[in-house]
């Protein structure tokens, strides 16, 4: 009788989820019912008449991957539980790979956007703009960004191949690298070499430490009698996006920070609190900069906090949100664009610097330094 009781339960607990799921779809199905028929049908001969007999649990994942991949959107993703977790590592400064941030570059191409600094990748001599054409001798054509990361994450101590076409010197390069455990500070610092009033501060990515990293290395600099500095943001691929924030408002004495503005038009304004830093300042990027750190660069020169010198930066005005989902899986899914202080759109056009200055191929001296060292001594003497 008790077992009867409990089975009773199941069965009116299943019937009352059916019919909230037939609800659902009736009314799905009256708004576009051919294409869900079509999706009904294409469920049931996958299920009942495939060779392989596929699990319901495999299905429905493809489906999600589907619905994610008919976005176009190449940095919308599902994650998997386990991506999901290396997600969350990542934003609080530590992952197992190679040290390098992807993204679609022309024509969707798997471009990277940065190697991570004293990661395997720049250590093995990977740079950004390098397209990735094929990894472990497979070629990468018609994949995804997510396709990509997957096959160039793995264990530490594993090796992965990766191919890549070198726009700059029309060469196509492999590099045997060796997956690692990685545990990287975000922010580094030191007084210019010969020039005690000047401070450098380089912020590599952004991580959920880096606001707390970045206020000590501001400290032991302006500690150590630097009266202009130097924020060096090349490479750095972005991040977690509170952090830039929280770092503008450091900077900045008050105002707009950004505007983020999802598909209904609908904005929400971000803006710094009371109170900055009241010191000369010069941010480098390149071609390397994205993301969240197009968001602090763009805030500090809009606002002329800091004067701007290198190259172009990366051009990624777009914002992800990430929505857990049940079991631990996760959906990355691109939900707004931003707008520097003044209104302007940067995506896939990236901030021009006040001073557009080239390092290069395999020069020996820093130009984009030598320059942003020229307009602070210029700065101070005034």
């Amino acid at each position: 009788m008790k077992h009867r009781s409990v089975f009773q339960v199941i069965v009116y607990s299943l019937a009352i989820i059916g019919l909230i799921f037939v609800g659902g779809f009736i009314y799905l199905f009256t708004a576009n019912q051919y294409n869900l028929g079509s999706l009904v049908k294409v469920y049931w001969l996958t299920e009942t008449r495939a060779l392989e007999d596929p699990t319901t649990s495999s299905l429905i994942q493809g489906s999600i991957k589907g619905l994610v991949s008919a976005l176009g959107d190449p940095y919308s993703n599902y994650l998997a539980r386990d991506e999901y977790e290396e997600l969350g590592y990542r934003l609080q400064g530590s992952f197992n790979g190679v040290g390098i941030v992807v993204g679609a570059g022309k024509e969707n191409q798997i471009t990277v956007v940065a190697p991570i600094k004293n990661s395997p990748a720049a250590k093995a001599g990977i740079k950004s703009g390098d397209v990735i054409i094929a990894i472990n001798g497979e070629s990468t054509q018609g994949l995804t960004v997510d396709d990509a990361v997957d096959l160039i994450r793995g264990e530490p101590g594993t090796q992965v191949e990766i191919t890549v076409y070198r726009e700059t010197s029309n060469d196509e390069l492999k590099f045997p690298i060796v997956r690692q455990s990685i545990t990287l500070d975000s922010v580094d610092s030191e007084i210019v070499k010969n020039e005690p009033d000047i401070g450098y501060i380089q912020i590599s990515h952004f991580t959920m430490n880096t606001p707390n990293e970045f206020g000590k290395h501001l400290k032991s600099v302006t500690g150590k009698g630097a009266r202009a500095i130097i924020l060096d943001l090349r490479e750095n691929p972005g991040g977690d996006f509170n952090s830039a924030l929280e770092i503008a408002d450091m900077i900045l004495e008050k105002g707009d920070i950004v505007k983020i503005v999802n598909r209904n038009r609908k904005a929400r304004v971000y803006e710094a609190s009371a109170g900055g830093v009241n010191i000369p300042m010069v941010v480098l990027i390149n071609q390397g900069s994205a993301s969240s750190s197009e968001i602090l660069a763009g805030a500090l020169k809009d606002h002329k906090a800091a004067v701007l010198v290198g190259e172009k930066s990366y051009g990624k005005g777009l914002v992800q949100t990430v929505y857990p989902l049940p079991g631990g899986d996760a959906l990355l899914l691109t939900t707004d664009k931003y707008y520097t202080p003044n209104d302007i759109d940067i995506d896939q056009i990236g901030i021009i610097p006040d001073y557009v200055v080239k390092n290069p191929e395999n020069a020996r001296s820093d130009a984009q330094m030598e320059k942003a060292l020229e307009i602070l001594k210029a700065e101070i003497r005034e």
